[in-house]
Formats: structure tokens, sequence, C-alpha cells
């Protein structure tokens, strides 16, 4: 009786991996106990880190587009992916912003001041490493 129970569930095991779906990792949303993907999930630093390195510290400009989603292309999630969506929205949004707007993420509602957003300037520089890291990391070519 054994062998034909063990028989029966070993003989639906690769009917159960057919129907399996890959999983998807070229988004940012995820199914509860569903493994999570980490490639992606400090670029949002990375892009502040870019921003602040050329409004804050003074570093040449780049355009952020070519690095950030070539980056993402060679991870494999092209155009029409989640996350490369996701990421296309988030660089325009930074791209025009000003130092004020991204202290106030993204609300321009909020009323800072000048000098609370050196402040704010100030210290996420200094978190992030100082501004000598952040030109560094600027000037850096994104790994794959």
């Amino acid at each position: 009786m054994f062998r034909y129970l063990l028989g029966a569930i070993l003989a639906s095991v690769p009917l159960a991996a057919a129907n399996a779906e890959p999983p998807n990792f070229c988004r940012t949303s995820f199914k509860p106990n569903e493994p999570i993907e980490s490639r992606f999930m400090g670029i949002d630093y990375a892009l502040i880190m870019d921003v602040l390195a050329e409004r804050y510290c003074g570093a040449e400009p780049k355009p952020m587009r070519p690095r950030f989603l070539q980056y993402v292309e060679k991870q494999g999630c092209g155009p029409g992916t989640e996350i490369y969506s996701e990421l296309e929205a988030a660089i325009a949004k930074t791209e025009g912003a000003s130092l004020k707007l991204l202290a106030q993420d993204g609300d321009p509602g909020l009323a800072l001041s000048e000098p609370q957003v050196q402040e704010w300037a100030s210290s996420t520089t200094q978190e992030l490493g100082g501004c000598d890291a952040l030109k560094a990391a600027h000037d850096a070519e994104l790994q794959q």
C-alpha cells in the first residue's frame, strides 16, 4: 500500500513542476512567502546619491537614464518590465527636481526653508559617506 501511495506521489511531481510558474524577478511587488530578488533594492539610494553628488557636492552632471536603465537591462529586465518602468519614472522625477523638492520627498506642499534643505542635504550626504564617496560613486560605472 505504501509503495502505491509513494508511486502516485512521485508520478504527480513532474506534473506539478510543469505547471509551476518561474519567478519573475523583474518586478518590485511580491506575493507572501515568495522569494525576494535583492538586485534592485538599493537602486533608489543610488539615484539619491547620484543627485546629491551633482547638486550638493558639485560633481559633473551625467545623464542618469543610460547608466541606470542599461544596468537594469544587463540584469535581464528590459523595457516593459515593472522594475524598468518604475526606474524610468523615478529618474524622470529626480532629473528635473531641485534639491528642495528632493528634500521634501517630492511633495511640493511641504514648505522647507533653504537652511532646512541645506541641513537635509548635509546630513544625508554625511550618512551616505560624504561628498568624496558620493562623487566616487557618481563617477564609477554601475557594476553588473
